[in-house]
């Protein structure tokens, strides 16, 4: 492996930061990252929805949820740390033992009320990726680029160019950077797309193949008394399906940065079968979940949906909310308490929420330790290898997985 020329890491969201500081810390080679997102200065703000209204810290693009359904957009974090710097705090996995006391469990002080109306509905105190402040791996990393350690270069990746099965050169939108060995961490859209914006499915099968994400229903509500709290989001609930399949229900105090007079209940499938893809038509980069597209998937939802209801009509919840509604239109949620089976199941299609936690389109392209088939220098180490989307929120996993790649392409430069 040549010296001579740097790392060059493409993404700097959780995975890339953590691929940086890891290599960092194994090599004296120069690594250069890039990354469109400037650092955060939110990373003391412990109310999620505070730091999603700053607009410049995320970007959307269009994607397909279900078979034939209408393009929805999917929020992309556009900042060092990605996902870190924006999500919404919750650590519903388990903690990777490396970050041992930089989370913590929520606590009764953290939590509102409607975390404490689902608390009484079966629900749990969730971890945190919060401790005396925000987990944000962006932060070591613009420590590493003041020190010079690492060079950061703030523009997009358009393309790889690659010769005879080796990346030579990533173009930017203004530049063109030289590299030894390539790190892909743009996540499970962005990445995809750019190996095949470069052409490269050519000598790699499979690019692309196997989007997966988590389907959620969302239901908003009208709140008796508008009350201020930390966090939030701190309460969860763990339930399964009659099919034994993982469902998640999480509490959010708030609506958004703006109205504490509402408040939202979702519920999800973490384990869905279904999955689509990332492919390029002759007009545009399609991202097609194909959501709900497998029988079980379908009926593991409808229970989701039936059980959400059931909570929202609680005693617990009637005490908090004056309504609850199900829609834009507002329809409320005994309307969709009264629907049958196969309505239900077209309204769960055309009410899907979308949620930022992309995976799995690359996970058949790579080897063990995350190198691409086929391509000489090249890896990938974000979301998109996982191989399927992870029954918890997907920090913790891509912060693990991303560790590991990064330690053995460490172990090849010493």
């Amino acid at each position: 492996m040549t010296s001579q020329l740097p790392i060059v890491v493409i993404g700097g969201g959780t995975a890339g930061c953590t691929v940086v500081s890891t290599l960092a810390a194994m090599t004296t080679q120069r690594i250069i990252l890039i990354e469109p997102g400037q650092s955060s200065v939110h990373d003391d703000e412990p109310a999620f929805f505070n730091v999603l209204s700053d607009a410049a810290m995320s970007r959307s693009v269009q994607t397909t949820l279900v078979d034939g359904g209408q393009d929805k957009p999917y929020v992309q974090a556009h900042v060092l740390g990605g996902g870190s710097a924006i999500n919404g705090l919750l650590l519903t996995g388990d903690e990777p033992s490396f970050l041992h006391g930089l989370t913590r469990m929520a606590t009764e002080a953290d939590c509102g009320q409607v975390g404490a109306a689902l608390l009484t509905e079966n629900g749990r105190y969730s971890r945190l990726w919060w401790n005396a402040g925000r987990w944000n791996p962006g932060r070591a990393v613009q420590h590493l680029v003041d020190e010079g350690r690492v060079t950061a270069i703030t523009d997009s990746v358009t393309y790889l160019e690659h010769v005879q099965r080796v990346v030579t050169v990533a173009h930017t939108t203004n530049q063109a950077i030289e590299g030894s060995l390539f790190v892909m961490c743009a996540g499970a859209l962005a990445t995809p797309a750019l190996l095949l914006h470069s052409s490269l499915e050519r000598a790699v099968s499979g690019i692309g193949d196997g989007l997966q994400n988590h389907p959620t229903i969302t239901f908003t509500l009208q709140l008796k008394v508008s009350t201020t709290q930390r966090f939030d989001a701190t309460v969860v609930r763990e339930s399964r399906s009659s099919s034994g399949a993982k469902l998640l229900t999480v509490a959010y105090e708030r609506t958004n940065a703006e109205n504490a007079t509402t408040g939202l209940l979702t519920i999800s499938l973490m384990d869905p079968e279904s999955r689509g893809g990332v492919w390029r038509s002759n007009t545009a980069m399609q991202n097609d979940f194909n959501m709900l597209a497998t029988i079980r998937d379908r009926v593991a939802m409808r229970e989701a949906v039936r059980e959400l209801i059931a909570a929202a009509m609680s005693a617990s919840f009637s005490a908090i909310s004056h309504q609850v509604l199900v829609d834009s239109d507002g329809t409320s949620v005994e309307v969709l308490d009264a629907m049958k089976n196969a309505e239900l199941d077209e309204w769960i299609a055309d009410h899907l929420t979308v949620v930022s936690h992309a995976a799995s389109s690359c996970h058949e392209v790579v080897d063990s330790d995350g190198k691409v088939r086929g391509v000489g220098n090249l890896y990938i180490a974000d979301s998109s290898i996982l191989h399927s989307v992870p029954p918890c929120s997907p920090a913790g996993p891509v912060v693990i997985e991303a560790a590991r790649i990064a330690r053995a392409i460490g172990e090849t430069l010493t």
